[in-house]
């Protein structure tokens, strides 16, 4: 995903609101398969003991050098820097990279993970369902050779996600999917607005268990654990194998 726009930024107009003490509304979340949601961004400024399970355990499995991608308001960057770890925050939102600046992060980049190259990292984080950052599951591959790039050899891929079958099962367990459509269920497109700030359509991934872990190996990865979480969401630790 490209750099935003300040004008197309409602996730990062609405973090730095909040830093800056600006009573504003919750960011608007529409997709086309589930219902509108509204988020608030305090959300962004979660403490450790705030978040959920696979977020906890990741962070404390993290070592060395990490990339923490879709870094946000820099809450897992921040807590794993006070745990004593060099962290390179990463994030599209120009807004959001100013207010994790503001908050003393050292290392932000507001970029494309794509155009990162020549550097290694130990651990690479990605979080709040960060495997979406694929956007499709055809990219889902194309993402995890990239980052194999940007591993070194002992490291670690540290990612959620969640399993979006729920949303096409009824109460008696039967679900309706289209075997024979061109898309995986698990890709949406959203949209998000704040305020005044409308930002454009963009696609996400969600991609269950047994599908993440088939492209795992067949990208030159071994799973190395799973933490399941609360609801459909589930962690996954990747080594290069």
């Amino acid at each position: 995903m490209p750099v935003l726009k300040k004008q197309h930024d409602p996730i990062g107009k609405a973090v730095n609101d909040y830093f800056h003490g600006i009573a504003g509304d919750a960011i608007l979340v529409r997709t086309d398969i589930a219902e509108d949601e509204l988020l608030s961004p305090s959300y962004f400024f979660r403490t450790f003991e705030q978040m959920p399970v696979q977020e906890q355990e990741a962070l404390k499995r993290c070592k060395g050098k990490v990339l923490d991608i879709g870094a946000g308001a820099g809450a897992h960057s921040i807590w794993l820097i006070n745990n004593g770890l060099e962290v390179t925050s990463i994030d599209v939102s120009p807004l959001s990279c100013e207010t994790m600046r503001q908050r003393g992060l050292k290392d932000v980049l507001c970029a494309d993970v794509y155009t990162l190259t020549g550097q290694k990292f130990d651990t690479i984080l990605l979080l709040m369902n960060g495997a979406g950052v694929a956007q499709t599951l055809p990219g889902l591959p194309v993402l995890l050779n990239h980052l194999k790039n940007l591993l070194n050899p002992d490291g670690r891929i540290l990612a959620d996600s969640s399993d979006l079958l729920y949303l096409f099962t009824d109460e008696n367990g039967e679900s309706w999917i289209d075997i024979a459509s061109d898309t995986y269920y698990g890709e949406m497109n959203y949209q998000l607005s704040y305020k005044e700030v409308k930002g454009k359509k963009f696609p996400w991934l969600f991609v269950d268990q047994d599908t993440f872990t088939a492209i795992a190996e067949k990208s030159g990865f071994m799973v190395v654990d799973k933490v399941k979480g609360v609801h459909f969401d589930y962690l996954v630790e990747l080594a290069i194998s």
